[in-house]
Parts: structure tokens; sequence; C-alpha cells
């Protein structure tokens, strides 16, 4: 029995929704993703209530991990936002290998995250007031700091020198990437 079984009285069960299938098995009313499961208290929670509530547990107040953009989405006000520096991409210089060639790391890290490296950064506002934030994304290599990262994060604080605006930068590092012999 799955866990909306559970859930869901017998009486609207009758025509479950959630297992109807066309002829050749596909489709679902419910859109995958809708549903998010807390790894603290185990609640099954509604994932746009859990989003308005910046990814804490309504139940237990646990706080979920989130990744460098919805830190920075967050974080920063909606208007005049604009990401920079995003032209900046790591390079395999050494032609490092171990079990599998690092260019090949970071062409999986590239597709499973979206980013091109550990660092996303940001010139917005926070209640009008101006500034450079930056954040790290823990999942692209735990975060690890490698040519990319160093070189976007120095060019971040020096828009925010240029511009005498504060820079602020999320943490969330694993320390020096060891490929690229830092």
């Amino acid at each position: 029995m799955s866990w909306v079984d559970k859930i869901v009285p017998s009486i609207v069960r009758r025509e479950n929704p959630i297992d109807r299938r066309d002829e050749n098995g596909r489709g679902s009313a419910i859109p995958e993703g809708l549903w998010k499961k807390c790894v603290k208290c185990d609640a099954v929670l509604y994932r746009p209530e859990l989003e308005a509530n910046l990814d804490v547990c309504p139940k237990c107040d646990h706080h979920h991990r989130i990744g460098a953009r919805r830190r920075l989405d967050i974080f920063l006000d909606d208007d005049g936002r604009e990401e920079i520096l995003a032209h900046i991409e790591p390079v395999d210089r050494l032609k490092f290998k171990d079990k599998r060639k690092y260019k090949d790391r970071l062409t999986a890290a590239q597709k499973s995250t979206g980013e091109k490296d550990a660092l996303v950064a940001y010139k917005g506002s926070l209640k009008q007031l101006p500034l450079v934030a930056v954040a790290f994304e823990f999942n692209f290599h735990g975060g690890s700091m490698g040519y990319a990262v160093g070189e976007k994060f120095t060019q971040a604080a020096n828009v925010a020198l240029e511009e005498r605006v504060p820079l602020v930068c999320f943490s969330a590092s694993g320390g020096a990437r060891m490929q690229e012999a830092l």
C-alpha cells in the first residue's frame, strides 16, 4: 500500500486518479514532484506550500537543503537582479584522470546541476539596497573551488569594490578541488 492510499480516505479512493493510466501505461493525474517528504519527521509536504515557507518543514521546522539559485532567489529583491560572470567556466588544463577523466566529471556535474561551476553570482538588491551576492552550489562537486570558482569570486568582489556595495557570500564548500592542482 502506498503512502497516498494511507492518507486518502477510502470513500475518495473509489476511482483513484493517481493510478489512472492510458493503454500504454503512461500518465498520471498528479504531476511529478508535487509532494516532498520531510527527511526529519517523514511528513508528506505539498511542494508549493513548502517553498512558500522558505523550504522549512511546517510540521517540525526542519530546514531542507536548497541550491545556490534558490538561496539567492529567496535572499535578493525581485526587481533589478541580474546574474553576473556567467561566462566563466572550468577548464581541465592538466588533463587530470583517475578512474574517470576530470573533464567527464565536470560534464556530468554540469548536466546534473544545470550550473557551469560551483559558484553563482548576482548583482541585485536587498530591501532596495544594492549589493553583489554569491552562493556556492554544493551539489556541484561538493561546492569545491577550482579555477572558475576562484575567478568568479574575485571578479564579483571587484564588482562590489568598484560599485562600492557590499559583497554577500553564502558559503557551502568542500574546499579546494585537487584535480586543478590548486
